[in-house]
C-alpha cells in the first residue's frame, strides 16, 4: 500500500471513530432526556414537552461558539432535528400548519424547525389549525405572520383572554438558512405554552378599545410606561366586534403581571379597555453566513 493510500485509510479510521463516539453522545444523550422527564413533575398528558425559549438558549451558545469550516446553519439544523426528537421522547409533539397561499414555504419552514419525524398536517383555515391545539393532544400551529391587511386576522382569536388558551412561543426560522429559502416567509408558532425569557425577547400584546386611537398615541403611551415597540396590525370595530384591537409588538420580554402593564393602563386614563398577552418569542439568530 502506497504512502498516500495509507494516509487516505487512517483518515478514514479516525472519521470511524468520531462516528462512534458521536453516536455514542447521541444515545447517552437521549437517556438523559427520559431521566429530565422522570425527574420533572407530573403534567397534563396533552401538553408537549417543548421548551422553545431553553432551544433557543443552546443554539445561540453553540452557534457562538461554533468554528471551523462547516457551515452554522448545518448545526443548528442538526440541533433543530435533536430538540424536537428528544421533545418526542418525552410526550407527544405534532404540527399543524396552516398555509392559506404558499403552502410549500410554510410547510418547510415548520419542517425545518421541527424535524423531519415530526408528525405534520397542513391546512387552509386559520379556525381550523388553532381548534387543533386547544383540543388536541401535543399539538403545536404554525400561522403565517399578521398582515396589516388580513381580512380575518387569525390572532383575534388569542385575544378572548382565556384560562390555558393557546399563545405565541416562537418565530420561525429561528436561524434562518438563505441557500434553501426561495420565499420571503415568516410564521408563528401558537402553543397551549407559557412563553419564557431569554434575554433576547419580544412580546405581543392585543390592546382593545372601544374609543379608536391613533398609533401615534399608542406608541407614544407604550414609550412612557417603558414599552417599547409599535403596532403590527389594527382592526377596527365594526357590527361583529365591539372593539378595535392593535396587534402591538414590544422589543422585550413583557410578562403578564409586568408592572409596566399597569403603569401603561394609568397613563392612558381610560382610553384602553383591557390588554391581553399573546406571548411573544426568542429573537431569531442572524449568522454571518
Amino acid at each position: 500500500m502506497s504512502s498516500e493510500l495509507k494516509a487516505l485509510d487512517d483518515l478514514r479510521r479516525r472519521i470511524d471513530a468520531i462516528d462512534d463516539a458521536v453516536h455514542d453522545l447521541l444515545i447517552e444523550r437521549s437517556e438523559l432526556a427520559a431521566e429530565i422527564l422522570a425527574a420533572k413533575p407530573p403534567t397534563d398528558d396533552q401538553v408537549s414537552a417543548m421548551r422553545p425559549g431553553r432551544e433557543a438558549e443552546v443554539l445561540r451558545r453553540l452557534l457562538g461558539r461554533h468554528s471551523g469550516v462547516l457551515p452554522a446553519i448545518v448545526v443548528a439544523d442538526l440541533w433543530r432535528e435533536l430538540m424536537s426528537a428528544f421533545v418526542r421522547l418525552q410526550g407527544p409533539l405534532e404540527v399543524a400548519v396552516c398555509a392559506p397561499e404558499k403552502s410549500v414555504g410554510y410547510w418547510d419552514l415548520a419542517r425545518a424547525h421541527f424535524g423531519t419525524a415530526t408528525a405534520m398536517t397542513l391546512h387552509r383555515s386559520p379556525g381550523v389549525v388553532l381548534r387543533a391545539v386547544t383540543e388536541g393532544e401535543g399539538i403545536v400551529a404554525v400561522l403565517p405572520l399578521p398582515q396589516e391587511d388580513d381580512p380575518a386576522p387569525w390572532w383575534q382569536q388569542l385575544a378572548a383572554d382565556v384560562p390555558n388558551a393557546p399563545r405565541i412561543i416562537a418565530k420561525l426560522p429561528f436561524v434562518e438558512n438563505r441557500a434553501s429559502r426561495f420565499e420571503d416567509l415568516g410564521a408563528l408558532v401558537v402553543a397551549p405554552l407559557d412563553c419564557q425569557q431569554t434575554g433576547q425577547d419580544k412580546s405581543l400584546l392585543v390592546l382593545a378599545t372601544e374609543t379608536p386611537i391613533s398609533r401615534a398615541k399608542l406608541v407614544e403611551q407604550l414609550d412612557s410606561a417603558g414599552l417599547e415597540g409599535g403596532a403590527l396590525a389594527v382592526t377596527d370595530r365594526d357590527r361583529d366586534q365591539p372593539e378595535a384591537l392593535y396587534l402591538i409588538e414590544i422589543d422585550d420580554f413583557v410578562a403578564k403581571d409586568d408592572a409596566r402593564i399597569a403603569d401603561f393602563l394609568e397613563s392612558s386614563e381610560g382610553s384602553i379597555d383591557r390588554i391581553v398577552s399573546l406571548g411573544g418569542y426568542a429573537v431569531p439568530y442572524r449568522s454571518e453566513d
